[in-house]
């Protein structure tokens, strides 16, 4: 291996240009979490070495990076500024540098990846509500067309430019994440089975389901039916609420350890997974929709949510449950705080009880603050306490499991201690376990199968 920069630099990704003269990479001037997200450039730098150059100037999170098949121009996904949630933006950039220039300023989707197929137009891959979504844009013209949408919910994509043939990791509501076979002009097909005994088991119906939130706004969620559901009798709904709050719940396959859709379904509840306004897959309006107001109108989109489902005599207003991990978990305790009356149970994974003592103990401090909340907490702390599900515990009576990894450093496991010593006092039922080893999520097999049937015997007992 031999050291191309003289600069001391956190790379986090790279590629080369076509002619194998230059290097194209990210990096930050600090390793740490929240430079990562925040503060990253787009450097070059030549192949024998030297100093890195910045190609441009760029606001906020980056995304994936790639060289036109003739070396001229750069394109990556980026946001608009400091405080866009995503870098859901396709920019294209002179490879020798200059300014960037935005062809998706007005897309009502989220970029995820972009590939160039030929020197004057790039296919992205991007997430359009609970979709996935291949567009060709012009980069001359700037104009979008449509290679595919509403299939497989694809993960990853790679592309042959001689040949234009595909390979894409993708899921369907019936299988996980497999390999698929395609073109530049979509025709996915599956290649791969890795879960041949699926076709032996019985999964229940699942489908994307769209209210009207406030002022409004429209809201999608995937709905996941009971087993053997039948029309015109009211089920139990437990809501699974996706983290970030710029994560998204796609019309694929719904189900991992942290979030047993299926295994939910299957013991007799309705499953909402609701996108709330902040989450992906919807422009970076929507995006920034919860902007100053967490737990706000995001929240009353996941209410409207559970109304909607009442309304069509689908589900019984008094049996509802939550939970979540991360910002799930932090909107699963908000649910069972401020919002008690309303959920018979709560499940916690990973959340944040208390906004002013997360914000200055967690990881992504900068990142909290300017793509999430978009505000300083100390600017603004009687908002932010009042948005933290510990300054309404006088008011929670919903029983509340509480799960978190023994090793997590995004959000620190004070913040569980918190409410669950909180609740102990308030003599409201809880239960809080620790996964030792496990960082923000559950990755230890043993661990994951616990939470599962832990979870499932909570909803049963307290919501059944």
């Amino acid at each position: 291996p031999k050291e191309l920069s003289n600069k001391i630099l956190h790379v986090t990704d790279f590629v080369w240009s076509p002619d194998s003269k230059m290097i194209f990479f990210k990096a930050t001037e600090k390793p740490n979490i929240d430079w990562t997200y925040m503060y990253q450039k787009i450097y070059r730098i030549a192949a024998a070495g030297g100093t890195p150059e910045v190609v441009c100037e760029t606001d906020g999170k980056l995304g994936n990076l790639d060289v036109s098949p003739d070396g001229k121009n750069l394109a990556f996904c980026g946001a608009v500024d400091i405080s866009d949630p995503l870098a859901q933006s396709v920019f294209v950039v002179p490879a020798a540098g200059g300014d960037a220039k935005n062809l998706t300023e007005k897309y009502e989707g989220s970029a995820v990846e972009v590939k160039w197929t030929n020197n004057t137009t790039i296919l992205m891959l991007a997430e359009e509500g609970c979709y996935s979504a291949l567009k060709k844009i012009d980069t001359k013209a700037g104009k979008q067309s449509s290679a595919y949408s509403k299939g497989a919910i694809i993960r990853a994509m790679s592309l042959n430019v001689k040949t234009g043939a595909m390979a894409f990791a993708a899921s369907t509501p019936q299988n996980p994440y497999e390999v698929y076979s395609g073109s530049t002009s979509g025709g996915l097909k599956k290649i791969t089975d890795s879960n041949p005994d699926l076709k032996n088991i019985k999964l229940t119906k699942q489908e994307v389901v769209s209210w009207t939130g406030p002022e409004g706004w429209k809201i999608e969620g995937v709905l996941t039916y009971p087993k053997d559901y039948k029309s015109g009798t009211k089920y139990p709904l437990v809501l699974q609420i996706h983290g970030g709050p710029e994560g998204v719940s796609a019309n694929g396959w719904n189900t991992r350890a942290v979030y047993p859709v299926q295994w939910y379904s299957a013991n007799g509840y309705f499953v909402l997974e609701p996108n709330y306004r902040g989450s992906a897959g919807r422009g970076v309006n929507f995006a920034k929709g919860d902007h100053k107001d967490m737990g706000g109108k995001e929240f009353d989109d996941v209410l409207a949510g559970i109304d909607f489902l009442v309304s069509k005599g689908m589900v019984d207003i008094n049996l509802v449950g939550t939970g979540g991990f991360s910002y799930g978990g932090y909107l699963s305790a908000w649910a069972s705080t401020k919002h008690s009356s309303r959920f018979k149970a709560s499940v916690m994974g990973a959340g944040i009880s208390n906004w002013i003592s997360f914000s200055g103990t967690t990881e992504i401090i900068h990142e909290n603050s300017l793509v999430h909340w978009d505000l300083w907490w100390n600017d603004n702390m009687e908002l932010v306490w009042d948005r933290s599900p510990l300054a309404h515990i006088n008011d929670a009576k919903t029983p509340m499991l509480i799960v978190h990894g023994g090793a997590d450093t995004r959000v620190p496991i004070t913040q569980s201690e918190e409410i669950y010593n909180a609740l102990k006092l308030k003599k409201v039922h809880t239960q809080m376990v620790v996964y030792k080893r496990q960082p923000h999520g559950i990755l230890e097999r043993e661990a994951q199968i616990d939470f599962m049937n832990r979870t499932l015997e909570w909803f049963k007992d307290h919501i059944k």
